[in-house]
């Protein structure tokens, strides 16, 4: 079994690179133009910088499995979501998140607790990502600041309304399936859990910034990181499109008012979360052990 796992990682693996050779053989001339007008030593430093945000996302997720009781470290949580980030390529929205749970459940992560963590990222994740995306535009793109106060009611009525639900939803799973009484969200716990999402959010953004102005662009903070953090979380939503693809570009770029042209520009980011997510993979193929089978 474990045989065939490793086959069928492999396989998928190669299937990425292939579609990312053919990339290059087909518009390489247009994304070689691209970035070699920029010190190839920064854009080593960008796919580096790259990572931050991935390793917030899986505090978060550590953070809140814990805080739903699990006894789970930051490290496991990391080795998992590092095996199968290749999946956020995949349409459907979905399996990103099935994937890495299932490598959790592996872990001993119980089920109850991944269907909590996903109503959780998503009630959370959403208004956050919303909010800091209209307070930052309002200031620089005339967006409505309502949108703002709008999301961070949301945040203040999940954790006074939707919080005692969720703890009602875990004791009666919990009943049910003959399990100890789970843990109950600490007021603690949802700050930690809103704090790693800003930064999230914040630093993500950044990344885009910059990788915008090491290609040449000039735009403000707000207006990238604002734009980013709006269309980008929105653009998840479209199974059809494997991490919001074709659907996050042409919002941003009338957003900003830039011209049809500057899609390869914003689209050619994704290579960069491409090159991080590869030598993730890679690390996680060659530096991660598989647990030892008696």
């Amino acid at each position: 079994m474990t045989y065939n796992k490793s086959f069928v990682s492999r396989i998928y693996l190669f299937a990425v690179t292939s579609i990312v050779i053919w990339l290059l053989v087909d518009r390489g001339s247009d994304m070689f133009d691209l970035f070699s007008a920029s010190n190839p030593v920064l854009l080593v430093a960008l796919v580096a910088f790259a990572v931050l945000p991935f390793f917030a996302n899986t505090a978060f997720w550590t953070i809140a499995l814990r805080e739903l009781g699990e006894d789970i470290t930051w490290r496991q949580v990391n080795e998992a979501a590092i095996k199968t980030t290749l999946t956020r390529y995949l349409p459907g929205g979905i399996w990103l998140f099935a994937s890495r749970s299932l490598a959790l459940k592996n872990e001993g992560v119980a089920t109850h607790s991944l269907v909590a963590l996903f109503g959780l990222e998503n009630l959370l994740a959403i208004p956050i990502a919303v909010l800091i995306g209209s307070l930052l535009l309002a200031t620089s793109s005339g967006i409505p600041l309502w949108m703002g106060w709008v999301s961070l009611s949301l945040l203040v009525a999940i954790a006074i309304f939707v919080r005692p639900i969720l703890d009602r939803f875990m004791t009666w799973w919990s009943k049910r399936k003959g399990l100890e009484a789970p843990y109950k969200i600490s007021n603690r716990g949802i700050v930690k859990m809103y704090a790693s999402l800003f930064f999230y959010w914040l630093v993500f953004g950044t990344v885009f910034y910059t990788y915008l102005h090491l290609m040449g662009q000039s735009i403000n903070w707000a207006t990238a990181v604002g734009g980013f953090s709006l269309f980008w979380r929105i653009s998840l939503f479209t199974p059809f499109a494997p991490h919001g693809l074709g659907v996050f570009e042409p919002s941003f770029i009338a957003l900003v008012g830039w011209s049809v042209n500057a899609l390869l520009l914003v689209g050619a980011f994704r290579v960069v979360l491409l090159i991080r997510d590869l030598l993730l993979t890679g690390i996680a193929g060659f530096f991660i052990k598989k647990p030892s089978q008696d």
